[in-house]
């Protein structure tokens, strides 16, 4: 992996030398790799027991799973970056047990989709377009994690729908910093960097500098937040949510674990057993 991720380095730093604006462009494709994982024994049960449906969608179709009573209060379920609806099965059973209709899909680009590329606009507009294919018609609930927090919050910022309750286990905050560290990683000198933002900008259609789950979060209602992070969580750092709450301390909670795991949190009985709590208050 350090031999594979230091040829990349030299690449980009030496085409950028020559060639940043491509170089950028380059980086940008880079960024929106998807790296496919098989799906685990634990994940596969979930595809099969649920029901499949699609959903039509711009460059693919949208893989579609529901679980629990037909005129139940509905909860959408949005999984990680490089995962799939199955890793969110746990809390899909026992929302249905508990008398919820849980909608699920894989992400584009994700799972078992013919393209490996994807970003958070066009996650976004998959899930609007999951969304109004429901058609819900009383206020529902979104649970999601990492990644999926930030789509889920993009999403509903672009929407008129009511929202009950968000669950966001895990929660990036300033998109900017993500696409920072992947600046680091990859080594990409600043003027490439300018331009590789310059892409994401006209994608997003607004400033990345500026864009942020917190801010994303005013621009629609909701009842109530409940944020889960471990503490020592590696991938996103448990500030993240931190800076979430501080922003939306009226109507938000935060509960810190520790060494939880930023994936085997989701097996957590423990964590299951606050969500639930949640929604029922």
């Amino acid at each position: 992996m350090n031999i594979q991720l230091n040829i990349v380095r030299l690449y980009f730093k030496l085409i950028s030398l020559f060639a940043p604006k491509f170089a950028g462009s380059k980086a940008f494709k880079l960024f929106q790799k998807v790296r496919i994982k098989s799906i685990r024994k634990r994940e596969e049960d979930f595809y099969t027991k649920a029901n499949h449906f699609k959903v039509t969608s711009l460059k693919e179709d949208i893989n579609c799973y529901e679980l629990g009573a037909g005129n139940s209060d509905i909860v959408f379920l949005l999984h990680g970056w490089e995962s799939n609806a199955g890793s969110l099965s746990k809390f899909a059973y026992q929302l249905a047990e508990n008398n919820y209709r849980v909608i699920s899909f894989d992400l584009p680009g994700h799972a078992n989709y013919n393209l490996k590329y994807t970003n958070l606009a066009e996650c976004k507009n998959a899930f609007i377009n999951v969304i109004d294919f429901i058609k819900p018609n009383k206020p529902f609930s979104v649970l999601s994690h990492s990644f999926g927090s930030a789509v889920s919050a993009y999403t509903l910022s672009n929407l008129n729908y009511k929202i009950d309750k968000l669950v966001f286990l895990t929660s990036p905050n300033s998109i900017l910093e993500i696409f920072t560290d992947f600046k680091k990683l990859i080594g990409l000198p600043n003027t490439a960097f300018s331009y590789l933002l310059e892409k994401a900008d006209l994608l997003a259609n607004e400033k990345i500098k500026y864009f942020s789950i917190d801010e994303k979060l005013k621009h629609f209602s909701f009842s109530k937040l409940l944020l889960i992070h471990d503490e020592y969580d590696k991938i996103i750092p448990f500030k993240n949510s931190e800076e979430i709450k501080t922003m939306h301390e009226a109507n938000s909670v935060l509960i810190k674990h520790k060494r939880i795991g930023h994936y085997k949190m989701l097996w957590n009985q423990n964590i299951i057993d606050e969500t639930l709590l949640f929604l029922k208050k």
